[in-house]
């Protein structure tokens, strides 16, 4: 009975100090998807005004949430410049008409 006595206090605090503590993680923000095309098609696409390389139709995948400024670029036509707003998980579908066309 007297080894009880010292087992079960020593078991408890064994018990207590493995506790593994509780971690909260925060919630994986997931990225959106910006579809992009133009009338007429082929102009370049501007990101934050970096070149992508790319021309429309296209898309600009992986983007964090958050507001971005976006050009358009096609020879002989004036340049389009805009704001895009991306939202969590959201995939976004833009279609711009160059003035004159």
């Amino acid at each position: 009975m007297k080894k009880i006595k010292y087992i079960l206090p020593f078991m408890l605090i064994l018990i207590i100090s493995c506790r593994e503590g509780i971690v909260d993680f925060p919630e994986e923000s997931k990225t959106g998807t910006l579809f992009i095309s133009s009338f007429p098609m082929g102009a370049e696409i501007y990101f934050e005004s970096n070149k992508t390389g790319k021309v429309t139709p296209d898309s600009l995948k992986i983007l964090q949430p958050g507001s971005y400024n976006l050009k358009l670029h096609l020879p002989g036509y004036p340049d389009e410049n805009f704001y895009v707003n991306i939202q969590s998980g959201q995939r976004k579908y833009i279609t711009i008409s160059f003035s004159g066309y």
